[in-house]
Order: C-alpha cells, then sequence, then structure tokens
C-alpha cells in the first residue's frame, strides 16, 4: 500500500522531517553563502586527521539544517533504534514547508503508526547527533529548531525527549534546561514518570497536533554549556518505556548559531473559502485575518491570486481593514463561471505563507459532500480498470430531484481516468447514466469535470467515481481523509466486481455538484415573491454552514432554525436588509449558545408575504 508521504529512507523508529530549502548548510554572518556540509574541509591551518573526517566549522559561521534530502549525514543516528530522515515534499504540497503546511505529519497505518515497543523497561532510547561545530572565536552560541510530536497519550509523560550538548566532541553529555528554568523557550512540557531510560527528565512529551513547535534557546555560552573554542555537539534524546505510543518525535529547521534566531515561522492566514454564489451583480470580497507573532506582517506583502476559469492570472493586493483583516475583491461573473483564488502574505523577516487553492462557482448548484476536507493517505495499489465511486444522496442538500452538473476529485497525482455514474440503489450500484472518458489528472490537487453534456437528470440516488488508466509504474488514484465516516457510501469496481468500502481508513475525497430541478409548478418563481434562499452550505454541516439568500427589493426578513418539532432553535435575523444577495452562517449553537444535537433542522426565510424553509442536516 503506497501513501502520500513519499519515504526516502524506512526509519525504524521516527523521522526527521524535510522543510524547506535543500541541504544541510553553513552561513557567513557577513557574506552570506549554501555550501553543503559535506563540501567542507578542515578550517585552515589545521591538519587533516587519520580515520574518519571531523567537520569543523570555519569561525563565525553556523549550522543550518532543513532536512530536505534523501540522507541523513552529516547527522549521525544511535542507541536501541534508529533516527531516520523522511521527505514530505508531497505531503506538505509543492514546495511547501513542514512548518506551515499539511496538518498531519505521518500515515495512520502504512508509515509507523508507532513507534515500536521494547517489551521491557527501561524501554528504547534512541540519539540524533549533530556534526562536530568548532566554536573558536564564537562569542554567543544559540539553538533553534521546530517540533512535532506524537506521543503515548495525548497530555502524558510517559515517552518524549531533551536537548543534550556536549562541550567536548561528544566525550560527555550534558541536557539543556535540565531544570526547565525557561533555558529554551518554550521549555519542556513535563517530568517524565520514571518509567523510561530518561527517568524523571523533564522533556517534551505532550502531543503538538495539529502544530508545529518551534524552539529557541538562550545564549548557550553565558548561560556556561559550552565556551568559546569548545569542539561541541548537540543531540536530539528520545526515550519510551515498555510500551509502544504514537508517530514519535520529529525535528526541523535547526539552527545553531552566534546571533539569536530570526523570525522562522511564516504569518498565519485565517479565511474561510467563499461558498458557491448565485450573484452575479457584485464584486465577490474575498476577507482574511493574518497573523504573525514574530517580526509582524508586512502589509505590502499581502496579495490575492485569483483566476476566472481557463483566463489570466490575476494579482491584486489586499487592503488591510482595520486590525488584523485583510481584504479584496474579484469581480462579479456570469452563470456557472468558476473561480480559483489563494491568498499569500510575507512577514518582516521575509517569511511566506500560502493558503490553499480555493475554489467556488457562481451558480444555484448543490455541493454534496462526505469527506471532511482533510486529504490524509491514499488507498492501495489500484490497477488499471479498477476504480473507486461515492454515493450521493440528493436528499442531503434539500432537493429531491437534479442535473448532474460537475463531480469533483482529490487525486493523489497525474494521471489517465474515466468519468462514470451509475443509478444508486439499495444494493450494489445500478445501471450505467452516462461517462466521460480519456480524461486526466493534472497532480496532487482538486479536479472538477463538468458533466452538464451528459445531462443527467434524476431523483434518489447516484454513485459516481472513476476507473484508472495506465499511468507508468502507478495509477490515479483519490485520497482518503482521516476518518471513515460514511463506509456504507464508499463503494469499489475492484478486479470487475463491485465492493463497498474496499478500503478502510477514510473517506474517498469524491464530491458532486447538483443544479435542482424543481418538481412542476414550482420551477417558476411567482411574479409576487420578493426573495429567494438560494444555498445552505456544506449540506450536511459539520461545524458551520452558510446560508445565502437574494432580495429582489428592499425589505424586512426573517431568518430562523427549527428543529423537527417545530421547536425555534435559533433567531439569525429579524432586520431590514437592502435588496440584492446577502449570506449569515449557522453554528450548529441554540440562542444560548449550547452545541445542538446531530440531525435534522430547517431553515426558515419569511417576509410579511413570503415564506420559504430548506433542510439541514447536521453531522459531527
Amino acid at each position: 500500500m503506497q501513501t502520500i508521504v513519499k519515504s526516502t529512507m524506512i526509519c525504524v523508529l521516527i523521522a526527521v522531517l524535510a522543510g524547506w530549502g535543500g541541504a544541510a548548510s553553513i552561513e557567513n554572518h557577513d557574506q552570506p553563502m549554501q555550501t553543503p556540509i559535506s563540501d567542507m574541509t578542515l578550517r585552515a591551518g589545521s591538519q587533516q586527521p587519520a580515520g574518519p573526517v571531523i567537520y569543523l566549522y570555519p569561525m563565525r559561521q553556523l549550522l543550518l539544517d532543513t532536512f530536505e534530502r534523501a540522507t541523513l549525514a552529516p547527522w549521525t543516528s544511535s542507541g536501541t533504534t534508529s533516527w531516520g530522515m523522511r521527505d514530505t515534499t508531497d505531503t506538505y504540497g509543492p514546495q511547501a514547508p513542514a512548518v506551515s503546511g499539511y496538518r498531519y505529519a505521518g500515515h495512520p497505518s502504512t508509515d509507523l503508526p508507532e513507534y515500536p515497543s521494547s517489551g521491557a523497561n527501561p524501554g528504547l532510547i534512541c540519539y540524533l547527533t549533530s556534526p562536530t561545530i568548532d566554536l573558536s572565536g564564537i562569542a554567543e552560541l544559540y539553538l533553534s529548531f521546530n517540533y512535532w510530536g506524537d506521543f503515548e497519550g495525548v497530555a502524558t509523560n510517559f515517552d518524549g525527549g531533551i536537548i543534550e550538548i556536549s562541550a567536548n566532541n561528544g566525550a560527555t553529555w550534558v541536557q539543556v534546561d535540565s531544570q526547565a528554568t525557561g533555558h529554551l523557550d518554550p521549555t519542556y512540557d513535563a517530568q517524565l514518570a520514571g518509567t523510561g531510560t530518561l527517568g524523571t527528565a523533564w522533556a517534551y512529551c505532550y502531543d503538538t497536533d495539529p502544530d508545529w513547535v518551534n524552539v529557541s534557546s538562550q545564549d548557550l555560552i553565558a548561560l556556561g554549556y559550552v565556551s568559546t573554542g569548545d569542539l561541541i555537539r548537540v543531540r536530539y534524546t528520545f526515550a519510551s518505556d515498555a510500551l509502544s505510543g504514537g508517530q514519535g518525535w520529529f525535528i526541523d529547521d535547526v539552527r545553531i548559531a552566534e546571533t539569536p534566531p530570526q523570525d522562522l515561522q511564516p504569518p498565519v492566514i485565517t479565511h474561510t473559502p467563499l461558498p458557491d454564489t448565485v450573484d452575479t451583480l457584485n464584486n465577490y470580497t474575498v476577507s482574511a485575518d493574518i497573523i504573525d507573532e514574530g517580526t509582524g506582517v508586512n502589509p505590502d506583502s499581502v496579495y490575492l491570486h485569483y483566476e476566472i476559469e481557463n483566463g489570466p492570472i490575476v494579482d491584486i493586493d489586499m487592503v488591510n481593514t482595520g486590525g488584523d483583516t485583510y481584504e479584496a475583491d474579484i469581480p462579479s461573473q456570469n452563470w456557472h463561471t468558476d473561480i480559483f483564488y489563494s491568498i499569500h502574505a510575507a512577514d518582516i523577516a521575509g517569511n511566506w505563507a500560502n493558503t490553499a487553492l480555493y475554489n467556488f462557482e457562481v451558480t444555484n448548484a448543490r455541493l454534496i459532500t462526505y469527506d471532511d476536507g482533510q486529504p490524509y493517505w491514499i488507498p492501495g495499489d489500484l490497477p488499471p480498470g479498477n476504480g473507486l465511486y461515492v454515493q450521493f444522496s440528493f436528499s442531503d442538500v434539500g432537493i429531491d430531484s437534479g442535473l448532474v452538473h460537475k463531480v469533483i476529485y482529490y487525486f493523489d497525482g497525474p494521471g489517465p481516468f474515466d468519468l462514470e455514474i451509475y443509478r444508486g440503489t439499495g444494493g450494489n450500484p445500478g445501471p450505467l447514466l452516462g461517462a466521460l472518458p480519456n480524461l486526466t489528472s493534472p497532480g496532487y490537487e482538486w479536479v472538477s469535470v463538468d458533466c452538464d453534456t451528459l445531462n443527467i437528470r434524476t431523483t434518489g440516488d447516484v454513485v459516481a467515481g472513476f476507473i484508472c488508466g495506465a499511468s507508468g509504474g502507478d495509477t490515479t488514484r483519490v485520497l482518503m481523509d482521516p476518518t471513515q465516516e460514511y463506509p456504507n457510501r464508499m463503494w469499489g469496481w475492484i478486479v470487475g466486481a463491485w465492493q463497498q468500502t474496499p478500503y478502510a481508513g477514510g473517506d474517498y475525497m469524491i464530491r458532486m455538484k447538483v443544479i435542482p430541478i424543481e418538481p412542476p409548478g414550482i420551477e417558476d418563481r411567482p411574479t409576487d415573491q420578493a426573495f429567494t434562499l438560494t444555498q445552505i452550505s456544506p449540506n450536511p454541516m459539520r461545524e458551520r454552514a452558510t446560508i445565502e439568500f437574494q432580495l429582489f427589493n428592499s425589505q424586512k426578513v426573517k431568518l430562523n432554525i427549527y428543529d423537527v418539532s417545530g421547536k425555534l432553535i435559533r433567531v439569525l435575523l429579524d432586520d431590514v436588509k437592502e435588496k440584492g444577495t446577502h449570506s449569515l452562517y449557522w453554528n450548529g449553537c441554540d440562542t444560548r449558545g449550547n452545541n445542538v444535537a446531530c440531525g435534522v433542522y430547517f431553515v426558515k426565510l419569511e417576509t410579511d408575504d413570503c415564506v420559504m424553509t430548506k433542510k439541514l442536516l447536521l453531522i459531527k
């Protein structure tokens, strides 16, 4: 079984995650350079020793290692098990750094779900040790790095890792900040329980998912750990007790220098993606909150990148509208137009952050989705001629019948495929309703295929998916999210037969858009109707849903949420609104702010003369 993580070396215990950049490098404080450690020689005036080469770093230079390569060298691993290298370029998306990219660092079943159990106390211990660094002429010394932890339990103290330093080239070691007094920021989580090799040492032992943690030290020379002229080494020590745990301890972006670390973290961009809209009259405002706790956001760097279907790419500045909020407008578009966009920003230190590529459409189509939007891993081998499918129910988005408008896939890579749509039944998928052969996935991203030409107008359920074609040594497959919540909706065409849920672990990331077909007598809007409740998205909802409605003149409007018994749950709007398209959101809470139970709810839009109600399904 293959995963979205492309492992360059199988690791026994834990992995060093890839980040932004290339090989380990050094940097002169006066004249930056990027020299691989393997190309370095002994500093001037020294003699070549017999035996293995000891890497001696020239004066006033630093170690900067982002581990974006296939081998662990010049670092070394030792102990009862080993550290290893994991290249996560594909996991984090093209050219995205580990510390600000994809939420999950590993794979739940094939990419070391757990570090191994020793079977007996005191458990396992392993060391990741730096090459030798010469402190001749170095007056101050600072260490910084990023880490991600998945240990035994969420906030337990059985397993964990510490930082150690040697002033004599590895002959003896001392723990940095052994009493958790703030020599490291942030310092260790807790003292270990005493069940492992590290005893009751203070350690990083709490899970960090989904975040990476940036750690920096005070001046290690001033604190007395090492001295000017020492040959030093730094190591990361991980230890467990008799039981296995999570995926382990991941280290990235190590910097050892005579200057305090710069701001290494990019800005954090918080944005709610724009939903599909029926509005063809007004611009579409993209708004985002952008925060950088280091050097601060560079306001001149914030821009919106968008493309109207296959038109030219446009980059425009986003304007600060107060506080941390930035906004920019995308011009209004015609009916059934796709719009793709992303947001980009940098901090004063020059660290860039980029959002995912978002997509919305000017349409009245309903989006039916059963995945949670988080690509996590992919199914096993899928030979040419096999395929994966999802069964979609129109009733889940509040309609009885519709025109299949689009099928949307999140593929794991480029390759050929055929789109296929079958009628849904109580058992295996029924007869084929339509197909689009000889399509091609461009790569690791969402792919939207227009199905209007198939003219599939139907009621009830449909089953949509793909048959993969030959593509070198691999085939096109879709990704899965972290948790399988809809196994009864997942189908596979495997070796010439239908199988329900042929792959466990998550829901297939296949979605469908359906244009509602209203029953006869309701399709045309009465001339005296002054509004329409256009869309609820997503539906089903998990955490929040956007409710969009359009007014054809200025009027007083009420928008309320009711449960199936008719009880009023939440008043979302009771006010006069101007002509145009408006949107509100419901966060799944009642009037008192309490989370309501999963189930069916009704969104009711009313004026003095008209009432319109649509169904909304809340799931967790």
